[in-house]
């Protein structure tokens, strides 16, 4: 018998930890009153604040230059039929910076870019 607490304790413990674990980029996601779940497994790119500056976005958890993103979208694109990649972009990115990753992903056919928001809390 103790050793099923033990047991139910450690998965209690993995239960409540396992969220905090995961690691990503921060980016605060511009809201939009229509935005609505995700329900298919697509490409993530996160455009971070700093993307200005460093010119460096993230493609799921790989950190990687403006340059080499069509590339590694290319990639993670070959066995996937459906061609499309969702868009993080943090709310300070520009207009301009956003076209330029876009142009980059179209490069190397991608068929389609969303744009991830969050809904407006009021």
């Amino acid at each position: 018998m103790p050793l099923v607490d033990v047991m139910l304790v450690l998965l209690i413990i993995f239960m409540v930890t396992a969220p905090m674990m995961q690691q990503g980029l921060q980016v605060n996601l511009p809201q939009s009153t229509q935005s609505r779940a995700v329900d298919a497994q697509p490409v993530y790119v996160s455009v971070p604040g700093s993307f200005g500056q460093t010119r460096r976005l993230t493609i799921g958890d790989d950190e990687v230059g403006l340059e080499a993103i069509g590339e590694r979208v290319k990639q993670a694109l070959a066995t996937r039929d459906d061609k499309s990649v969702f868009l993080r972009t943090d709310g300070t990115v520009t207009a301009q910076e956003i076209m330029d990753v876009i142009d980059e992903l179209k490069a190397v056919g991608v068929e389609r870019v969303g744009f991830m928001t969050q809904p407006v809390i009021r």
